[in-house]
C-alpha cells in the first residue's frame, strides 16, 4: 500500500450552499473512516480538493458526464474516469457505482487510514459510501420536485379561490339585499300595511334594493384584497362565504313562506243569540 497521510480530524465542515454537495454518513472500520461526497455539477478536481477532506489519507475520485460526441444511433454517450489517489483499484470501484446508478457528476470517497489494513472489504466501504452520497442527491431531487409541484398547485388553487371569492361576494351582496327586502315585505304584510303577495309575483330590483341600509353597508365596505392573503386564509373565507350564502337563502325562504296567503279562511267569532 502506498504512503498514507496521517489520520486527522474527520468532522466535515458545514455544507456549502453553492454548488450542492451531498455526503454519506461516515463508515468506520478498525480505525479507518470512509465518507462519500457527490456533486452533480462540481468539477471532479474541485470536489477532490475540498478543504474538508484535505486531511484524508486518500481521496478516491470518479466522474461520469455526457459526451459531446454523438453516436450513429443518437443514443447518449458518456465519458467516465477516476483517480485512485494511492488507493489502487479504488477509483474504478467508485466509477462503477456511478455507472450502475445511471447518474452524472463527480464522486469522491475520502478515507482516513487508522493504521490497520482492511483488505478487500475497504472496497465495499468505498462503494457503500459512494452509493449513499448519490442517494442523498436523488432524494433531494425528488423532494425538490415535490416541493415545486406543491408550490405550483398552491398557486393554481389560490388563483381559483381569488376568482371564486369575488363571485361569492357578489352573491352575498345580492342575497343580503333580497333577504332584507323580503323580510321588510313580510313585516309590512304582517302589520296589515299591504296585502301579502305570492312569492312568484314579487320582483326584486337589485339596483333598487342596493339602496337599503344593509345593502348600502355591504357595498360601502372595502373590497378584500384576496391577492395579498395566504392560501389558508382564502380557504377559510370560502367556507365562511358558503355558510353566509346558506344562511341568507334560509332567511329568504322564511320570508317567502310568511308572504304566502293562508289557504284556510280565518274563523269568525259567532256571538250567542
Amino acid at each position: 500500500m502506498s504512503l498514507k497521510r496521517k489520520h486527522e480530524d474527520i468532522t466535515p465542515s458545514p455544507p456549502s450552499a453553492e454548488p450542492p454537495i451531498f455526503r454519506s454518513a461516515p463508515i468506520s472500520d478498525r480505525e479507518s473512516t470512509f465518507i462519500g461526497l457527490f456533486s452533480p455539477t462540481l468539477p471532479p478536481k474541485d470536489l477532490q480538493h475540498l478543504a474538508e477532506i484535505k486531511p484524508a489519507s486518500h481521496r478516491v475520485l470518479a466522474w461520469r458526464r455526457e459526451s459531446n460526441q454523438q453516436s450513429l444511433t443518437h443514443a447518449k454517450q458518456y465519458v467516465t474516469g477516476h483517480d485512485d489517489d494511492g488507493e489502487k483499484y479504488g477509483g474504478s470501484k467508485v466509477e462503477k457505482v456511478l455507472i450502475s446508478m445511471g447518474v452524472t457528476g463527480s464522486c469522491v470517497v475520502a478515507r482516513w487510514y487508522g493504521g490497520v489494513m482492511l483488505g478487500p472489504v475497504r472496497f465495499t466501504h468505498m462503494e457503500n459510501a459512494a452509493r449513499e452520497a448519490v442517494q442523498k442527491w436523488q432524494e433531494d431531487v425528488v423532494d425538490g420536485a415535490a416541493k415545486k409541484r406543491k408550490v405550483e398547485d398552491d398557486a393554481a388553487e389560490k388563483e381559483t379561490l381569488v376568482r371564486v371569492l369575488g363571485k361569492r361576494d357578489q352573491s352575498v351582496t345580492v342575497l343580503r339585499a333580497l333577504a332584507f327586502e323580503k323580510e321588510a315585505m313580510a313585516k309590512r304584510a304582517a302589520e296589515g300595511e299591504a296585502p301579502p303577495l305570492p312569492p312568484e309575483s314579487v320582483i326584486i330590483d337589485a339596483t333598487a334594493t342596493s339602496k337599503s341600509p344593509k345593502a348600502m353597508l355591504a357595498s360601502s365596505q372595502a373590497k378584500p384584497k384576496y391577492d395579498d392573503m395566504e392560501l389558508s386564509q382564502l380557504r377559510m373565507l370560502e367556507k365562511a362565504r358558503d355558510a353566509s350564502i346558506t344562511f341568507l337563502l334560509k332567511r329568504i325562504d322564511k320570508a317567502e313562506a310568511q308572504l304566502v296567503p293562508s289557504s284556510t279562511p280565518p274563523k269568525t267569532k259567532v256571538e250567542p243569540p
